[in-house]
């Protein structure tokens, strides 16, 4: 119907015109100038309408028979990105439909207690999605939000769309002005639950994914730095750079805001998916200093991770499996600056990578900028069972850059711990459905001004050092000897940087740093 009041409105349009035909608009008063003017931009817009609409009722039919048939949404089909009415991605306001509820959260002016209105907003942005209804709108103003009481997490179990980045007054949206942090403190390890700072558990019980389901994440800003032990005594830390090394799993250490705090690190996600039945859209966020992946867990559905940045994380960027048994899941990551991959441990052994293609997921990547990591920019190792289950899965990587990641820009199955594949090589990986337009950056000058220099030199200098000795003599290994015991000796080792603390302030500086490749403003 709406197709057809456009149609009506394009008609009265050019119907208007035509009395005009013959004449100019210089020949004709002002006023009817104007309105003639008027006219032919309304007629444009009206005609563009309604070949979006075309356009989209296409995509809607495809998705409707591949659903039918059981097949995985097509690409071009999945959920778009939500329309923003005026502004660039840093600064536009959401379109919000007619009749859906919206929350107002502040955590500077708002109240737990009160209705969740412009001028009487929520405090907290867990009450928020405790109080909202099933594809209520939630806006949130500047301001840090990580659980109800600062317990360290925040739990979505309904599908709402989340929009960060407000001024105090809700009247404009600047994301990286008016930051939405989800910053938790050191404190709140002790306190926070599941795995992840905020938590996604859409309709868990679901085989498949209803049609209302969906989850917007749009403006938040993730940064665990401040809950993150670093070692005390300084070790790993190159000159420059924020903090000392990031201590192992469980270790104490210094963290919060100034490092002066005793802090127990945890392996603790900044996004978890809790096995959701969900279509996804994750735009304009980051997620910077996570001690455990950016966004990890599985899911059913289609998710849109686009125009965000993910810096210095351990594990991955992305590890999104899918979970049905009956079709892929779907992944189209675009858009994104993934940068600073950390291994699992100190020792630089496993892990560090970009995006992982994982099971039961078909994944299109494209214009993302994959830089820095430990081990490979992205990762196609995982292998579905049977093989024709892995004949039907679909991955592509289109239009990226990629840079400096240590070992490889692709890792695949084969040859003992992996084969390693340079951006060079991608037109001969059968995986890839599709390969074109990849790029190794000719000139590093391109990232000069955007990436904090100290960290990019300790990063590319970073090395891991075992020392051990053996005194058979000593001691103790006399004493174990003599009551037939295995003697022993001691290793010592160092690295000279790990998983340290990055400049949250320069990590947000990545958005736009190079045009059209990564996340833009």
């Amino acid at each position: 119907m709406k197709a057809l009041r456009l149609s009506a409105i394009a008609a009265a349009s050019a119907a208007l015109l035509s009395v005009y035909s013959t004449a100019s608009l210089a020949q004709l008063p002002p006023e009817v100038a104007s309105l003639q003017a008027q006219a032919e931009a309304a007629e444009a817009a009206a005609q563009a309408a309604v070949a979006k609409a075309k356009a989209l009722r296409a995509q809607a039919e495809a998705a409707l028979a591949a659903a039918k048939s059981g097949q995985p949404i097509p690409a071009a089909a999945a959920p778009a990105q939500e329309p923003s009415a005026t502004g660039t991605r840093m600064t536009q306001m959401p379109v919000i439909a007619d009749g859906s509820q919206v929350l107002y959260v502040s955590k500077a002016t708002g109240n737990n207690r009160a209705a969740g209105t412009v001028e009487k907003p929520i405090k907290n942005l867990q009450k928020a999605l405790d109080k909202a209804a099933p594809g209520a709108t939630i806006l949130v103003a500047e301001g840090n939000y990580f659980g109800t009481l600062d317990v360290g997490n925040i739990v979505i179990t309904k599908p709402v769309k989340i929009y960060g980045g407000f001024s105090q007054d809700f009247k404009t949206r600047d994301i990286l002005k008016h930051r939405t942090l989800i910053e938790p403190s050191g404190a709140s390890n002790g306190t926070a639950k599941g795995q992840g700072t905020m938590q996604i558990a859409v309709n868990k019980a679901k085989s498949d994914v209803p049609a209302d389901s969906i989850v917007v994440l749009d403006g938040l800003l993730f940064n665990r730095g401040n809950s993150i032990a670093y070692n005390a005594s300084g070790e790993g830390r190159p000159e420059g750079v924020e903090s000392a090394m990031m201590q192992p799993i469980g270790g104490s250490g210094l963290g919060g805001a100034a490092l002066n705090e005793k802090v127990l690190t945890t392996e603790t996600a900044e996004l978890y998916l809790d096995n959701p039945s969900v279509n996804l859209t994750i735009t304009n966020c980051a997620f910077v200093n996570g001690p455990n992946y950016g966004i990890r867990g599985s899911f059913k559905g289609t998710a849109n991770i686009d125009n965000n940045i993910f810096v210095a994380l351990r594990m991955a960027a992305v590890e999104m499996p899918g979970s049905s048994a009956t079709k892929n899941s779907v992944v189209n990551f675009k858009n994104n600056t993934v940068l600073f991959m950390w291994s699992r441990t100190r020792d630089l052994g496993d892990m560090g990578y970009g995006y992982r293609y994982m099971t039961k997921t078909d994944s299109y990547l494209d214009r993302n900028i994959i830089g820095l990591t430990i081990f490979s920019g992205i990762d196609r190792t995982r292998v579905d069972s049977p093989a024709s289950k892995e004949a039907e899965r679909k991955t592509t990587c289109t239009n990226s850059m990629f840079f400096l990641n240590r070992q490889a820009d692709l890792t695949l199955p084969g040859g003992g711990l992996y084969q390693r594949i340079k951006v060079e090589g991608f037109e001969d990986v059968e995986q890839l459905a599709e390969v074109e337009g990849n790029i190794a950056p000719k000139d590093p000058a391109v990232f000069k001004g955007k990436i904090d220099p100290a960290y990019l030199q300790g990063f590319l200098n970073v090395s891991y050092k075992e020392k051990t000795s053996f005194d058979p003599n000593s001691p103790e290994n006399t004493f174990l000897s003599a009551m037939g015991m295995n003697m022993v000796g001691k290793m010592k080792s160092s690295v000279t940087m790990f998983m340290n603390r990055y400049n949250f302030d320069k990590a947000l500086e990545l958005f736009g740093a190079v045009e059209g490749y990564g996340a833009q403003k």
